[in-house]
């Protein structure tokens, strides 16, 4: 991309109306902005249309143009699997990144996890299912349970879950 380029913005627009500018060059890792913008081969771009996110809510697309731009400037190094740790931070190494996820509630970080799937974010994507993962290694199926927002399961449910998938049960 030259340098023209780099100077084009876009404004994506959340479900509620809000938009948020941003340079295109950031905001084409998405590829849900890639594929509503008719990209040449080589990525490059005349005119850079705005585009609508309606399945994200405004808060959250504020958080994901947070990341976007970031990004850009600074790419999350590629997290590696096996994973090296069993914590966030020891799995990320980077401060802005580590950063970026504390103090989310579980709500938003689920928003996210949705936004970074529907929007094709991959590396937004890995970042917040490690964060999720992390939270839930080492939790009781109860505790689990809790933090995805899963009801218990009724006692018929869970006697014919047991008789159809015995080997999830380590009874």
């Amino acid at each position: 991309m030259n340098a023209d380029e780099c100077m084009e913005t876009i404004n994506l627009t959340s479900r509620t109306g809000d938009s948020y500018e941003l340079p295109y060059a950031a905001a084409r890792l998405a590829h849900v902005v890639r594929d509503a913008n008719d990209e040449n081969d080589d990525g490059e771009i005349d005119n850079p249309e705005d585009v609508q996110i309606l399945k994200v809510e405004s808060p959250c697309l504020e958080k994901v143009v947070e990341f976007l731009i970031h990004y850009h400037s600074e790419p999350l190094t590629e997290i590696k699997t096996p994973l090296d740790d069993n914590t966030f931070e020891g799995n990320v190494k980077q401060e802005w990144y580590q950063n970026f996820l504390k103090g989310i509630d579980q709500p938003m970080l689920f928003d996210l996890v949705t936004a970074a799937n529907f929007m094709a974010i991959q590396p937004l994507l890995d970042l917040t299912c490690l964060k999720v993962s992390c939270q839930l290694m080492g939790k009781s199926a109860d505790e689990i349970r809790q933090i995805l927002n899963i009801p218990k399961l009724t006692p018929e449910e869970e006697a014919t879950a047991r008789r159809e998938h015995r080997w999830i049960f380590d009874d």
